[in-house]
């Protein structure tokens, strides 16, 4: 009776230390912007955590995780992290990416075990705030089928968005103003994993037409009109 008993308690304590979303394995660690060469790093990311490995402790311990928020519409600040607890954004510091308005935002993602692959969704919050966001349209996507892929873990993949064209950032972070904050998790079971990342929004349109050269045009073969 009393093996029975003690039996029962040692496997509860088993499965509550191993709750699935208690540990995060794929993170953003850092983005670069269309304008210029300045990278943002992932919110909550930790310089010092190896990356050549899968265990929780201490692969996992700067990977964010989003616990229940599993599309655009639920959305709300920057997930958590085993280390460090919820991302604060006010606590960002150092450069900042930047991005025109309609530019693109490439991202690298580390993947620390099998359910941080893809596919990602992305998203961007105008007021960097992290209250709300919309989303953004991948162009380069992380490999993989419901957040799972065997073959890629352990490595940094490239993860690339578009932010949308009527998107004016108007943030403060970091010192920094017109300040968007983008996101972009997985659909894992355990998650979702992913990350947060500031840009900082710069010029003109990414999306401007080129000016109409001057002088002659080719229209067909062997036709040139001169003026």
């Amino acid at each position: 009776m009393h093996s029975k008993i003690f039996i029962t308690a040692f496997c509860t304590i088993l499965s509550l230390v191993n709750v699935p979303g208690a540990a995060g394995h794929g993170l953003i660690l850092k983005a670069k912007g269309d304008a210029g060469t300045a990278t943002s790093k992932g919110l909550g990311v930790d310089d010092n955590t190896p990356r050549d490995g899968t265990r929780r402790r201490p692969f996992q311990q700067d990977t964010t995780v989003f616990k229940g928020q599993r599309n655009v519409a639920s959305a709300k600040g920057c997930g958590k992290t085993l280390e460090g607890g919820v991302n604060q954004i006010a606590a960002f510091t150092g450069t900042m990416a930047q991005v025109t308005q309609g530019g693109t935002v490439s991202m690298t993602l580390h993947q620390v075990n099998t359910d941080g692959a893809g596919p990602y969704t992305c998203m961007v919050n105008a007021a960097g705030d992290g209250q709300s966001f919309v989303q953004m349209q991948v162009t380069t996507q992380v490999p993989g089928r419901n957040g799972n892929n065997r073959q890629t873990q352990k490595q940094d993949l490239p993860l690339v968005a578009q932010l949308p064209a009527n998107v004016q950032c108007t943030g403060t972070v970091g010192g920094m103003s017109n300040v968007c904050m983008v996101r972009c998790q997985n659909n894992a079971r355990a998650g979702p994993f992913g990350g947060c990342v500031p840009v900082q929004m710069v010029g003109g349109s990414a999306n401007t037409t080129a000016p109409a050269p001057q002088g002659r045009f080719r229209f067909a073969r062997g036709l040139t009109l001169h003026w």
